[in-house]
């Protein structure tokens, strides 16, 4: 009775997750992509509560093991990231730190610090950290709940991902067929006849579209053909048309439909953006998920050879479609020529800061002093490149954590890709993990994880690449298989004949 107990309340509370998390991902992008500080708010008061949820209720998951301890470490570190900026330093200290000396002066000028008592934040900006650092609540929240939930759930919540872009595809292709003052903009004047979706920018949502096609062809591979059993034999001679047939069951036929459709949606608003970083990525995911599926169609490769080259024809050929489509939509942001300035204008400004850094938020605000003089009638509020802007704004420490996450990435590569069948689950971490790295790339120049829409979607993107299922946070003594759904779970012991007691073999009424 108590076992049953534990397992109900661990069905309830990972519902309760799922659901939760499934509402912040939907809210996320509806109004400007979460970069308004309205919706920012609901979004970090939503991530509160899912916290505390998790804390209160969290035993019922009985998985507290689920993230490693160098895992733990790295959060704990980036969570922990902006507070240090905060602490406060007396003026004559605080002028001596790297890049102050200048403020210092002017608040000499302004008569401040004339008694010798005044203490000030590290930061130059102590309210824009204290904000930035509240900004992370979302993103680190949906990563560390959606690391408690089961394959299956974390297969749905992935499904609802993809949703939200299919959503956000088509409302683009709306607003592109339907022109710049289309109502289905929502007030919005800074695009012109692009699709933009419910984002200000039509470079935001090339970063959702660009993370939700890997995913959606890796499901996409992963469903066709995906069950079929293993037949032995002589060779494949032994199969026949019913067992050929079982590969296209309805279901599956059904599934593999709705996720075609989903990457066709996906890669049609992708195009409509206009965003040159966009569909050239577009162009990237659709060679690796080539390259990488091809031969791993429905978990093995249940088509043979031909099967292959097949998958590698149809993504060749879209490739080939998608070279003239590129230099005929692709737009071309009146800021790229002046982006090479303003990344020397951040380096310049990352290196009188470095290693303490800024301050997070600070980028805008410390800018104004490296602005580049022939770049006129401009407000440079970000980097265009986001590693640039947080080694600017968090200098050494910014730098340690970007090297160490590379580390787990390709880490976690190894145990991803593994030989035999492969999982729907496992296809959707190998989908996750080609998504994660065109945001990485798309990151050079520009400035998606700023937007809390996509740092959330990066996140989610996050805990599933790096999901691991639990058979292996334990060195098994049974054998593991993987169940339908990517968990492992122990294979069949075989149970021990029952044998007669020796006292019992006499038959007692034998003559």
């Amino acid at each position: 009775m108590p076992v049953s107990s534990g397992t109900n309340r661990a069905a309830e509370s990972g519902a309760v997750l799922f659901y939760g998390l499934a509402a912040l991902l939907v809210f996320a992008p509806l109004y400007w992509g979460g970069s308004r500080p309205l919706p920012l708010l609901v979004m970090e008061l939503a991530a509160l509560v899912l916290l505390v949820g998790l804390a209160w209720r969290g035993s019922g998951l009985v998985r507290s093991s689920v993230l490693s301890k160098p895992v733990k470490a790295f959060l704990v570190a980036l969570f922990l990231l902006p507070l240090p900026q905060l602490l406060p330093a007396p003026l004559v200290l605080w002028s001596h730190l790297p890049g102050r000396e200048f403020y210092a002066g002017a608040l000499r000028l302004a008569g401040v610090g004339d008694a010798g008592f005044d203490w000030r934040a590290i930061s130059l900006a102590p309210s824009s950290t204290e904000a930035a650092w509240l900004a992370l609540l979302p993103p680190l929240t949906v990563f560390v709940a959606a690391s408690f939930l089961s394959g299956q759930r974390l297969l749905a919540l992935a499904q609802v991902f993809l949703g939200i872009a299919v959503g956000q595809a088509l409302l683009g292709l709306i607003q592109y067929g339907d022109g710049a003052d289309s109502a289905f903009r929502f007030g919005s004047t800074l695009m012109d006849g692009s699709a933009s979706g419910t984002y200000t920018n039509r470079n935001h949502l090339a970063g959702l579209l660009e993370m939700a096609l890997p995913l959606a062809l890796a499901l996409l591979a992963g469903t066709v053909g995906h069950g079929v059993p293993r037949y032995r034999g002589h060779g494949h001679r032994k199969r026949t048309l019913r067992q050929w047939l079982a590969r296209f069951s309805v279901d599956r036929i059904n599934q593999a439909t709705l996720y075609g459709a989903a990457a066709l949606a996906i890669l049609l608003g992708l195009v409509f953006t206009r965003s040159r970083a966009g569909v050239s990525l577009a162009m990237l995911g659709i060679l690796l998920c080539t390259a990488m599926f091809s031969t791993r169609l429905g978990g093995r490769n249940v088509y043979g050879l031909m099967g292959s080259f097949t998958a590698v024809g149809v993504g060749l050929a879209g490739l080939i479609g998608l070279a003239p489509v590129w230099s005929r939509f692709a737009y071309t942001d009146p800021i790229e020529d002046g982006r090479w300035r303003i990344f020397d204008a951040t380096l310049q400004a990352a290196g009188e800061f470095f290693p303490l850094g800024s301050g997070g938020g600070t980028f805008e605000d410390v800018l104004r002093r490296f602005h580049p003089a022939d770049f006129l009638g401009a407000t440079i509020n970000r980097a265009h490149n986001d590693y640039l802007e947080w080694l600017l704004e968090f200098g050494l420490a910014a730098a340690l954590l970007i090297v160490v996450w590379l580390v787990f990435y390709m880490r976690q590569w190894g145990r991803v890709w593994k030989r035999g069948e492969w999982t729907p689950l496992r296809f959707a971490q190998a989908g996750a993990g080609i998504a994660l790295l065109l945001m990485m790339l798309h990151t050079l120049v520009d400035f998606n994880l700023r937007i809390p829409a996509n740092a959330v979607f990066t996140a989610l993107l996050a805990a599933l690449f790096f999901h691991r299922p639990i058979g292996e946070k334990r060195q098994p003594t049974p054998r593991m298989s993987a169940d339908a759904d990517g968990e492992e779970a122990p294979a069949a012991v075989p149970v021990r004949a029952y044998e007669i007691p020796p006292e019992n073999r006499t038959n007692p009424f034998a003559v």
